[in-house]
């Protein structure tokens, strides 16, 4: 008998007080358009997001940043290149300084092309009509042979498989949160 597949949200940690936090997203950066896999329309590179950083002795650069835009490291990057993920289209973005405009970190902007409506069991709707997920399970059949994608039926969460998780976890990766599917409830 074939063993399920284990699917995990790979995240940004929520509560990283110590790391910069990004301002004004550029006009021609759509978010709704990234997180739904589309090519974005930028004329300069690398793209320059402007950052706040509260104390810099003890600024946290961590390798991934997810709260507006999917920014991944070098380091997260290069476990996605070794592991064979081609599936994202990558962006250079510089975090520059808002005060300064000095640029603090380096960061691709990582675009995710596969969106896959794979939900088996764990959706509901609340009495308002709003969409809930609830300790989803996803049909393996519908997801194919991809590893890494975003949830169709909730595009702001991106998924890997339990080998990329293994791999996240053994590089030592920062500011990474890889937290079981089935244990996700949608607020």
């Amino acid at each position: 008998m074939e063993q399920p597949i284990n699917y995990y949200i790979l995240d940004g940690v929520s509560d990283c007080w110590d790391c910069p936090y990004i301002g004004e997203i550029p006009e021609e950066l759509d978010m709704i358009n990234a997180m739904l896999g589309k090519r974005i329309e930028v004329k300069n590179f690398p793209i320059r997001l402007p950052v706040t950083i509260a104390d810099e002795s003890e600024v946290v650069y961590p390798d991934i940043m997810t709260a507006d835009l999917p920014l991944f490291s070098n380091k997260l990057k290069l476990v996605f290149d070794s592991l064979g993920i081609n599936n994202i289209n990558y962006y250079p973005v510089e975090l520059i300084d808002e005060q300064s405009n000095n640029t603090k970190a380096h960061y691709f902007l990582g675009i995710i092309l596969d969106l896959i409506d794979c939900i088996e069991s764990g959706t509901e709707r609340s009495p308002a009509g709003r969409f809930i997920l609830k300790n989803p399970v996803i049909d393996s059949a519908r997801v194919k042979n991809h590893r890494l994608f975003r949830l169709g039926e909730e595009p702001s969460l991106i998924i890997v498989d339990s080998r990329i998780k293994e791999t996240i976890v053994a590089a030592n990766l920062v500011g990474v949160s890889l937290k079981k599917l089935e244990d996700y409830v949608s607020l």
